[in-house]
């Protein structure tokens, strides 16, 4: 039987048993946008037909078969339009009501694939596999404002693969990922107040600093010629244990007396040492992708992101424990589903379209204003030609209400995401 004969229906039955012994898992979480522009395009249903450097992310196994040495580049335009909190009863955010401030970050990535040989290739990539960033308008008044007023997640992976190809339909590949990640965030502390209650004493303001982790990647890719693909990529799970500082300074009550009890019985003005921790999950995808006809691929990739490797998050003041505190409570696996479309145009101009559903993996009893997540409607466009790559992105997050918040700041989260992302590819 021939390579085309057999590897249609493998691939369908390979996706069939993914799809079915993962159903019920839960992906989403602060996994960032698609660092390849042209996947951005497809919604990030590339697993199946990587075909440019950017396979190092998405495929290393697909490296192989990518057929010269090239060098891709590209930036990511990310704003945020909106994102509100109406507090809910019961608890501390009852009848208030808030919105993170608006913003717009440009996280760039660069990807090379090198011929070693015949049938070695080597690809190399920068890129931010992971971020988040909150900022909550008007902290004064915030009714989460003890938990966080801010909170950011910066993170870029150098990842160097090896990639092999037997056969001409064949190709295997793995490497290694070194993550440089920084965790900053603010919060307030409150004191009490006898006839007012608590108030707002003090403001931290932490930043763990640059710290490590490694692991691995590995992935493969069967081509049934032009006309069918299969694809599969594992990333290993990567810990990063953070180190830093945290530092309080005070805010007034207009209480001199209380003011002045303060500043002799806190620490205001000194670099508190902090530890931390992130269990970053480990992905695994499969792909399956078809040529319909001559000239247009359809692909749909499924995900699983095991984030029950996230146990929360918490922040510990080793001097000072009483300010230790738990500011995200820990996490579920989750399933992401993709679906993308390329049509090639005439004098090579590719257009592209895409959807995926993300699902969250955070509990309702986790849902904080350090990260609100929810379920994803993504809905992408993209265009392309032998150079350049232009992709969007309108990411689509669900309602999303908890009435069972573990710190007693229940609410509705709503809110969206604008992407835009151009990048230039050299042979």
């Amino acid at each position: 039987m021939t390579c085309n004969g057999w590897l249609k229906p493998v691939a369908i039955a390979a996706c069939g048993f993914f799809v079915g012994g993962l159903a019920g898992a839960w992906a989403s979480g602060f996994s960032a946008t698609d660092p390849g522009v042209k996947a951005m395009g497809l919604a990030g249903a590339v697993v199946a037909r990587a075909d440019d450097p950017t396979a190092g992310f998405y495929n290393p196994g697909a490296l192989a078969l990518v057929k010269k040495g090239k060098l891709t580049a590209g930036l990511a335009g990310v704003f945020q339009n909106e994102s509100h909190y109406q507090g809910l009863a019961p608890g501390i955010g009852a009848g208030t009501a808030s919105q993170q401030d608006r913003f717009f970050q440009i996280p760039p990535s660069v990807f090379a694939a090198l011929p070693l040989g015949a049938k070695v290739k080597m690809g190399l990539g920068v890129y931010t596999p992971f971020a988040l960033r909150t900022s909550w308008a008007d902290p004064d008044n915030f009714a989460g404002r003890f938990l966080t007023t801010r909170s950011q997640l910066q993170t870029y992976d150098v990842n160097g693969n090896l990639a092999w190809q037997p056969a001409p339909w064949f190709g295997i590949g793995g490497g290694v990922v070194y993550r440089s990640s920084k965790l900053s965030m603010g919060r307030r502390l409150s004191g009490f107040e006898p006839g007012l209650g608590f108030r707002d004493v003090g403001s931290f303001a932490i930043d763990s600093g640059w710290n490590t982790g490694v692991g691995w990647d590995a992935g493969f890719l069967l081509k049934g010629g032009e006309t069918v693909a299969l694809g599969g990529s594992y990333r290993s799970p990567i810990t990063v244990n953070y180190g830093g500082a945290g530092r309080l300074t005070q805010i007034s009550t207009g209480n001199d007396q209380l003011d002045a009890l303060n500043r002799a019985s806190l620490p205001y003005g000194i670099d508190l040492p902090i530890q931390s921790s992130i269990g970053f999950p480990a992905t695994a995808t499969v792909g399956l992708g078809f040529a319909p006809f001559p000239g247009m691929w359809v692909e749909t990739d499924v995900t699983q992101t095991a984030w029950s490797r996230f146990k929360g998050l918490d922040v510990i003041f080793t001097s000072q424990p009483s300010f230790s505190r738990t500011v995200q409570g820990p996490w579920e696996d989750a399933l992401s589903y993709r679906l993308g479309i390329e049509l090639e145009m005439a004098g090579g101009i590719k257009l592209r379209g895409g959807y995926a559903l993300e699902k969250t993996p955070q509990p309702d009893a986790s849902l904080a204003p350090f990260f609100p997540d929810a379920q994803r409607n993504v809905i992408s466009a993209g265009f392309g030609r032998d150079w350049l790559d232009v992709g969007f992105q309108f990411i689509s997050p669900s309602s999303r209400t908890t009435l069972v918040n573990s710190d007693a700041l229940n609410g509705t989260y709503t809110g969206n995401t604008y992407v835009l992302g151009i990048s230039i590819t050299k042979k």
